[in-house]
């Protein structure tokens, strides 16, 4: 024993006798380290938990792992990815979709028809409890034809399916026996895409190296660390020093930005609104004349240009990048003296402090915000300040996400974004059938005319009849909201001036999809 540890504490005192050199500090012998590899560092606002496509949904590291049978273009248009093509039947009943035959997990198995069935199986499966489980629900049957051919057979037509179909594809071979919810796979998955896990650290970084088994255009990085800082100022600090590569930043950053930094910004267009979500469990907010007094008091304009710095435009509605695009500008423009009138013939009258009072019930509520996001943050703090002219007592309530429950808030600053089919993120928040633990309607709003029209328009075979019902869906959601929309914003990315190949794609929630074409980036 007294030899082993004499040998360490010598070893242990050479080591730092070297670090102590000229030219041979820690942080010198780092960078050379890091040189000898392309690697790409991406500061995320979050932990990563699990990585599993059928579980999590806008998660960028999934789609590194996991590829699905299509995938998004630059505009976002769907083209074929592990499916080389597809037939639709004539009644746009039945997707037949061939497999390419060169795609391999990364354990040499061949990605199969029977893969994709176990997939999308898992996801319609109510034990899986998958919050995307509703954008699935048109599909009857698949079956597993051949070894590389999978027919899905619909009860609708649902022209968003190839849309949906961008869901990364799981290993039967690996999954069929284990809970899809506690499985080890989800720390160590074995994937199809262009790079795999390497290392899983106690500190939650998480290390891809290039998967030199992928069907597709080889990467041109060979590694890829997502290391979790969900302090933005210490993103920003850290794209200046160089310790992170990529990163989201705030609006009001970008006033710190020098030319001599090494990094840039680059503002990307996103379908990513920020709206305050009513939670119709709460009387409040039933009287639909409230509501639109709320959203006929809030200056978009004005929030955009002073909290956002003009990296945003106001928000008019769901689906204002769509091509079913119908923005209602009369009842989301900023008309206090209307918000007045509204709330008289509901029958608020200020009280003595000042603040509306209705059948002897003050106005005032919370309004919930993530503490870690600084604009959902300061959106509750301007929503609360332009409502208190009206007498309405909005009280911002910031919160740890762990401390976060959105279904028994009063109100909470949310966010979403469709910049696929105008499916996405509509049905699934708007339609009542989503009200429920897991699901995306956590407002619990609830409108028949709504339901109707957004069935219609997902089930419709015919664009320019789709178009029509959503234009007749964002005219009813205005005349009763649940939202009070405020402000889409841009995505601001700070990338190290080393790193090429980020596109101008419309990004969605949250600025997800950035790395989309990773195949395509490079670093000096």
């Amino acid at each position: 024993m007294p030899i082993k540890k004499f040998k360490s504490m010598f070893f242990s005192s050479f080591i730092t006798s070297m670090l102590l050199l000229p030219g041979c500090s820690g942080e010198q012998a780092s960078s050379n380290a890091s040189a000898t590899k392309k690697q790409l560092v991406y500061g995320t606002e979050t932990e990563i938990e699990k990585v599993n496509p059928v579980l999590n949904e806008n998660q960028e590291i999934d789609s590194l792992l996991f590829r699905g049978l299509t995938k998004p273009t630059e505009t976002n248009e769907i083209v074929p990815d592990l499916a080389k093509e597809w037939q639709i039947s004539d009644d746009h009943l039945t997707y037949t979709f061939i497999l390419r035959d060169d795609a391999k997990w990364e354990d040499d198995q061949p990605v199969t028809a029977e893969d994709v069935k176990f997939t999308l199986d898992k996801v319609r499966d109510p034990k899986t409890n998958t919050p995307i489980a509703g954008d699935f629900s048109e599909i009857k049957l698949i079956e597993a034809v051949k070894e590389n051919e999978v027919r899905i057979t619909l009860r609708n037509p649902f022209p968003p399916l190839l849309d949906k179909l961008k869901i990364g594809i799981l290993p039967k071979h690996l999954l069929q026996d284990e809970d899809i919810n506690k499985t080890d796979f989800n720390q160590h998955p074995i994937g199809n895409g262009p790079f795999k896990l390497k290392e899983w650290g106690g500190d939650h970084t998480i290390t891809l190296e290039r998967n030199d088994k992928y069907y597709g255009p080889k990467p041109k990085l060979e590694e890829i660390v997502f290391k979790p800082v969900p302090d933005p100022n210490t993103r920003a600090l850290q794209l200046k020093t160089g310790e992170i590569d990529l990163a989201l930043m705030e609006p009001s950053q970008m006033k710190s930005v020098k030319k001599q930094d090494r990094f840039t910004v680059h503002s990307l267009s996103t379908a990513d609104y920020r709206a305050v979500m009513y939670n119709f469990r709460k009387p409040l907010f039933a009287d639909t004349k409230v509501r639109q007094a709320m959203n006929f008091a809030v200056d978009r304009e004005a929030i955009v240009k002073g909290l956002l710095f003009g990296k945003g435009e106001p928000a008019l509605g769901p689906l204002q990048v769509s091509w079913a695009d119908a923005p209602q500008q009369e009842m989301y423009s900023y008309q206090p003296e209307m918000a007045k009138a509204l709330l008289a013939e509901a029958g608020w009258k200020k009280g003595s402090d000042g603040v509306l009072v209705r059948d002897g019930k003050r106005f005032e509520f919370e309004l919930v915000a993530p503490i870690t996001d600084p604009v959902r943050t300061a959106l509750a703090n301007v929503v609360a300040e332009q409502l208190k002219s009206l007498g309405i007592a909005v009280t911002p309530k910031p919160l740890d996400w762990s401390a976060i429950k959105i279904d028994q808030a009063d109100a909470f600053v949310i966010g979403w974004g469709s910049e696929f089919d105008p499916d996405d993120h509509t049905y699934r928040i708007f339609h009542s059938s989503q009200i429920g633990d897991g699901l995306y309607n956590m407002g619990a709003y609830q409108n028949g005319k709504i339901d109707k029209l957004l069935t219609q328009a997902r089930i419709s075979d015919d664009q320019s009849e789709r178009k029509e019902l959503y234009k007749q869906f964002q005219q009813e959601l205005a005349a009763d909201p649940s939202f009070n929309f405020l402000v889409y914003l841009d995505a601001l990315y700070g990338v190290n001036k080393k790193v090429t190949g980020i596109s101008n794609r419309t990004l969605g929630h949250h600025g997800f999809g950035v790395l989309w074409n990773i195949e395509e980036w490079d670093k000096k």
